[in-house]
């Protein structure tokens, strides 16, 4: 973890400011930038499947709101590989949540009301009723597959030339054959037992892995999620030319592809992904520039119409215009610290503020930014964050797209000071998966009895987090 450490450090956005940086430069910094490690799980070293698919009518960017995408059973051409099925093998062993407290505190925390939402989830209720709390009932497969969309570029950086596809190498968490066996099972059989399975998919932060979330991703996937996580062409940790959090408005387009190519992958006998996604129950997550993308992959005129719930963390809010949220009823769960010294808080919570119902905003007092990850980088200190070179042109060409206010980032500028205390790193990453288990499972598979965990056992009992429920 030094390690990682280290080489966060030396990355552009994390040198001191210099003086020249105008004030809006320094507040837009502050309202940005997610990490992940550089460090992997030892299961990742496995060799990926290498699959190409050409999509044929994808590449068109929508100018409005209500644009019309291609449907899920789009033609696609040259899909060379179908992932592997391998014997099993358990890695490391995941983390096991502690105990969620099931009494009320002495001092009720503060809450909005927490009747259930007007709008219904989006298929019929089935009996599921897991505790989102522990670990679900199903063993977590792993894959790592290499995809590349070869419909659309990815744009020159710096001294890299660009490219005339998108590669995404992909993290794949599925519910697998084991039983209860703890850790991740590499290339595991699928369990089809209760399938199809939901499909959600996870986008990391800038200078991000699509496993710095492992916890979170494979608890889904233990609770009968298929979660996929790519690292982007150009916001990862290692992106040639260095990470660009401009490139974000090109990641909502590698979103729709993923869920292209595995509704495919779920349509294709002998696949390993065969009858595995159920394609009226997509959902999306992502942490700070991460969760910017899951925003603009539901909200706007970059939206994916067969996304059906969102939950962003620590996303920076206030460069997405009110109007991107106006026309969708998309149940949205936003979640933030209070003590977030990289986005603040308030630029977390325009999000929540500009979209209509059902929406919630969970606030985790005392949580920073950097802990939503798995890594050991705290928040830096208030104004010790540089733009970079393009960080400003990036910033305004994604105000551009969403039709922005800019000067709300200025607004919504904070230090994340003023926590009464500081939250622990794995408990801030449980409770994220115990409201996001929740959310998913009302909304995705119809648990009813999960619409009463997330806004009434969970949020009145347990004294770290405050949650609001928007009203129609």
């Amino acid at each position: 973890m030094a390690k990682i450490a280290s080489a966060w450090r030396r990355l552009p956005f994390l040198r001191v400011a210099a003086p020249a940086i105008t004030a809006f430069a320094l507040a837009a910094v502050l309202a940005v930038a997610c990490g992940g490690g550089k460090e992997e799980s030892p299961s990742v070293t496995a060799t990926p499947t290498v699959v190409t698919a050409t999509r044929t009518a994808v590449t068109a960017t929508p100018t409005v709101a209500t644009a019309t995408r291609t449907a899920a059973t789009a033609t696609r051409t040259a899909v060379t590989a179908t992932p592997t099925v391998a014997t099993a093998t358990p890695t490391a062993v995941t983390a096991t949540p502690t105990a969620i407290p099931t009494t009320a505190p002495t001092v009720e925390p503060t809450v909005a009301p927490t009747t259930a939402p007007t709008v219904e989830p989006t298929i019929a209720p089935t009996p599921v009723t897991q505790n989102p709390a522990e670990s679900g009932p199903f063993a977590v497969g792993v894959s790592t597959l290499t995809l590349v969309d070869e419909s659309r570029p990815t744009d020159a950086n710096g001294d890299y030339p660009g490219a005339t596809s998108r590669t995404l190498v992909t993290e794949v968490w599925y519910p697998a054959e084991g039983g209860t066996q703890p850790g991740e099972l590499r290339d595991a059989p699928l369990d089809r037992s209760q399938a199809p399975y939901p499909l959600i998919v996870f986008s990391h932060g800038l200078t991000g892995i699509r496993r710095q979330s492992s916890s979170y991703t494979a608890h889904l996937a233990s609770h009968g999620y298929v979660v996929i996580s790519p690292d982007f062409p150009l916001s990862t940790g290692d992106a040639p030319g260095g990470p660009r959090i401009g490139d974000a408005v090109n990641q909502p387009g590698d979103v729709s592809f993923l869920i292209d190519s595995f509704l495919q992958f779920s349509a294709e006998p002998g696949n390993l992904f065969e009858g595995a996604i159920d394609e009226t129950a997509i959902g999306l997550t992502g942490h700070s520039t991460g969760g910017l993308t899951a925003i603009l992959a539901t909200f706007g005129p970059l939206a994916d119409p067969r996304v059906k719930a969102t939950l962003p963390l620590a996303p920076m809010g206030c460069v997405v215009g009110s109007q991107a949220y106006a026309a969708s009823h998309i149940p949205l769960l936003v979640i933030g610290g209070s003590a977030d010294q990289v986005v603040g808080f308030p630029s977390i919570r325009q999000a929540y503020d500009a979209a209509n119902t059902p929406k919630y905003l969970l606030t985790l007092l005392g949580g920073n930014h950097m802990r939503f990850a798995e890594i050991d980088i705290e928040d830096p200190a208030s104004g010790s964050l540089s733009s970079g070179p393009n960080f400003l042109a990036d910033v305004m060409r994604i105000g551009q797209v969403t039709n922005a206010d800019l000067g709300t980032c200025l607004a919504s500028q904070n230090s994340g000071a003023g926590a009464a205390q500081s939250l622990a790193p794995d408990r801030q990453r449980e409770l994220t998966r115990l409201f996001a288990t929740a959310f998913f499972d009302y909304y995705l598979k119809g648990d009813e009895a999960a619409s009463s965990f997330l806004a009434t056992e969970f949020a009145q009992t347990i004294p770290e987090v405050q949650l609001e429920i928007g009203q129609p």
